[in-house]
């Protein structure tokens, strides 16, 4: 389980205290193990601040984040190297998240040394086993980056990110940029993946329409506050903040062909 206790974090805009940016006001939350949650808002709303200070990426201004009841954050903001096996997070641009000189199985491979310290034929073994669950040709191996469409890094990088074994997988705009027709299929996936593997699943986006998709319990955030939290069975009733209906107006969320 993750809890969020009031966790911040301002960014300096100039010399004096007043010109601080407050990228994420003090915001509680808790992310119950195997549970699917979204995160919702539009850009520059916090979200993906909020998402990298989970992961242990940014150091927050104030509050923790408490894994199972401990601490992540401590002395000075330092983060247990530990910790980033416990939790992963999916880049929005997997192209600059994977190194362009390392083939994709030495990249899904990557994880297995620094945690698992396993043997080159056990890695070799358990990478196939992560390319096959991600939909990745096994003949994929040796390839390069710039060799894979846009949809395949993302697997890879969701590949690599499996193989730490997380309890806890963010996705940090997992479609964006791509066409309706992979935006379905990559959901799916994602989908998917959780019911096998069983991870707690926090899904960052600007777009209702996926938050619902995807998630059971939706966050919606604006002007960096955590503005309305509802668990989510199908009825939009639910959403009741003005802003998170003017986020369902403009995704069209009955009519897409997403939501169907």
């Amino acid at each position: 389980m993750i809890e969020v206790q009031s966790l911040s974090c301002s960014f300096s805009g100039g010399v004096l205290e007043k010109d601080r940016f407050m990228a994420v006001s003090p915001i509680s939350v808790t992310f119950r193990d195997g549970g699917r949650y979204a995160i919702v808002g539009e850009s520059g709303s916090g979200k993906t601040t909020l998402a990298r200070m989970i992961a242990g990426l940014q150091r927050p201004s104030g509050g923790n984040v408490l894994i199972d009841g401990i601490a992540i954050y401590k002395g000075r903001y330092k983060v247990d190297r530990n910790y980033f096996k416990k939790v992963q997070i999916i880049q929005q641009n997997s192209a600059s998240a994977l190194d362009p000189k390392i083939s994709i199985g030495k990249s899904i491979e990557e994880p297995l040394v620094c945690f698992f310290h396993m043997n080159r034929s056990k890695r070799k073994q358990r990478c196939e086993e992560l390319m096959t669950l991600c939909n990745l040709p096994i003949n994929y191996y040796a390839r390069l980056p710039s060799e894979l469409s846009g949809g395949e890094q993302k697997r890879v990088a969701i590949a690599r990110a499996l193989a730490a074994e997380p309890e806890c997988l963010i996705f940090d705009e997992a479609t964006n940029g791509f066409d309706l027709p992979l935006r379905k299929k990559i959901i799916e996936e994602i989908i998917k993946l959780h019911k096998i593997v069983g991870f707690t699943l926090i899904f960052i986006t600007h777009d209702m329409e996926l938050a619902l998709v995807v998630a059971d319990e939706i966050l919606v955030m604006r002007s960096s506050r955590l503005i309305e939290q509802v668990n989510f069975s199908g009825d939009v009733n639910v959403f009741k903040n003005e802003y998170s209906k003017v986020l369902l107006d403009a995704s069209g969320v009955i009519q897409s062909p997403l939501y169907i």
